[in-house]
């Protein structure tokens, strides 16, 4: 039996000693010492890094060459723009988020609307994005941003200013002519170094710093200098589509199959079908000509193009395309694919439609509120959408009623959300808020109270009887029927009982 080596106590002070000058472990196949660093200096400026870029990327003149991919600015907009779903999507997206109503609140939502309807900062505000560069409106504005948001996630704007230093206008600009600047962190330099650069001509024509440029991009990555649009993450679906909408081109205009097939005699060689084939294409030509061919007897007539794209693995394709790209725009395919029933297809466009809105909402949000507190200053209003907020008014109006009910909220603040005045005291004497868990209504008139209160004091005391069946109510009079007796008790304290009979 071999008995393993004993270390001396002198031995083991000493590995540990090392072991904690040093970090190296005397452990067998052990992990041994990491390689000492080479940039670990304050000035190599590698400490937070945000990512592994490559060596002088501020010295590639194009835009996205330092990602090292194939796929440039001009790529995206060429696919967004043949592949007609996907212009489609996109078309949809631009055409529901610039049709919304806009305009500007107090950041404080417990402030009471009538405190800024009279607001100077908001007319203002309203009076500039009307016409945010001064020659498109609003909804034009818009369009141009998300074009290029959803296309190559790219937008840009370039703020211009008056001499007096004021905002004059928010001019768009050619997001794929951008070319960001990094700093030694990887990371976007602060004024007064350039952040980004303008690529004119091939060439590095204008430095803008972060005060003199907006660029914007949406979906940003980590290990990315650039934004990752919704065309971009599906672009290998858009190759597909586009090939194979070449192929359905070519395949009706171009291609080596005959559109119709004649057959022949048997006794005709092939010098004799070649001599009627051209005398047919003399007499077959311009408009008349339709691509028949001859060919020797027992080839009876085929129709190549009858049933052409048509099959079902034609049909399934076609789906799965137009659900990809729609599902990526978040845009309801119930228009392009085999629909379900009506409700289930109006459910599906209507969740489609608010959560696709929903993020481009905060992303022009984001960009107006940085626009309102950066260059007017007013940190305490914001942009909002007031579709973003509005439901179904029968529903609402449930909901409003509940809360009244329960005394969670007062008639005033209802009307508040409504956009109306407070109640006047004049107001106020004609309704009675009788809001409360029995279920009255809060804006039921005095007078009608009255009726109801007169009623109840009428309604017949109801008899427990195990045989009662049916209640039923003439008039004042409430009628316990049971399967042969009618008997009905009054206020005044008669009662009166009768045989029922069928009828």
């Amino acid at each position: 039996m071999v008995e393993p080596t004993k270390t001396s106590l002198v031995g083991r002070v000493a590995a540990a000693a090392r072991y904690v000058i040093s970090g190296a472990s005397e452990a067998w196949m052990g992990p041994n010492q990491p390689m000492t660093p080479t940039a670990d200096a304050p000035s190599d400026q590698t400490k937070g890094r945000q990512f592994d870029y490559p060596v002088a990327v501020n010295l590639y003149q194009k835009p996205r060459s330092e990602q090292q991919s194939a796929v440039t600015y001009d790529d995206l907009r060429a696919l967004a723009d043949n592949y007609d779903l996907v212009r489609l999507a996109i078309e949809t997206r631009k055409d529901q988020l610039s049709s919304l109503t806009w305009g500007f609140r107090n950041v404080d939502k417990a402030k009471c609307v009538s405190d800024t309807s009279d607001d100077a900062r908001i007319d203002q505000l309203m009076d500039f994005f009307k016409y945010p560069d001064k020659l498109n409106d609003w909804q034009t504005w818009l369009r141009i941003l998300v074009e290029d948001l959803l296309v190559i996630d790219a937008p840009a704007l370039y703020p211009r200013l008056t001499r007096g230093g004021q905002l004059y206008s928010l001019d768009p600009m050619d997001g794929a002519t951008i070319k960001k600047v990094i700093d030694g962190t990887g990371r976007t330099p602060f004024p007064p170094d350039p952040a980004y650069q303008q690529i004119l001509h091939g060439m590095a024509a204008v430095d803008y710093t972060l005060d003199e440029l907006i660029f914007r991009p949406r979906n940003v990555r980590s290990w990315r200098i650039y934004g990752f649009s919704p065309v971009e993450q599906i672009i290998t679906t858009i190759n597909i589509a586009l090939r194979r909408q070449l192929y359905q081109l070519q395949y009706f205009t171009e291609g080596n199959i005959p559109d119709t097939l004649f057959s022949v005699p048997d006794t005709w060689g092939p010098d004799q079908i070649k001599q009627f084939q051209d005398w047919w294409d003399t007499i077959s030509t311009g408009a008349n000509k339709r691509k028949g061919r001859f060919v020797p007897n027992g080839v009876s007539p085929i129709d190549t193009k009858a049933n052409a794209m048509q099959g079902k693995d034609d049909q399934i394709m076609n789906e799965w395309l137009a659900r990809v790209v729609c599902y990526c725009f978040n845009v309801a395919p119930t228009q392009l694919t085999v629909s379900n029933n009506r409700a289930t297809a109006q459910t599906q466009a209507e969740t489609a439609q608010d959560e696709g809105l929903a993020p481009l909402k905060q992303w022009a949000k984001n960009l107006i509120d940085f626009v309102v507190h950066k260059y007017f200053g007013f940190t305490d209003l914001e942009f909002y959408f007031p579709d973003q907020e509005e439901m179904n008014p029968l529903v609402k109006a449930q909901i409003n009623q509940i809360y009244l009910t329960s005394r969670v909220l007062d008639p005033d603040e209802v009307r508040e959300e409504l956009g109306k005045q407070p109640l006047t005291e004049e107001q106020r004497t004609k309704l009675v808020p009788t809001a409360g868990p029995d279920g009255a209504n809060p804006f039921q008139s005095q007078g009608d109270q009255a009726v109801n209160n007169e009623q109840e004091a009428n309604q017949p005391e109801r008899k427990q009887d195990p045989t009662v069946k049916v209640d039923v109510h003439l008039g004042d009079t409430l009628v316990d029927i049971a399967p042969t007796v009618v008997k009905a008790e009054f206020a005044d304290g008669r009662v009166e009982t009768a045989r029922a009979t069928a009828e």
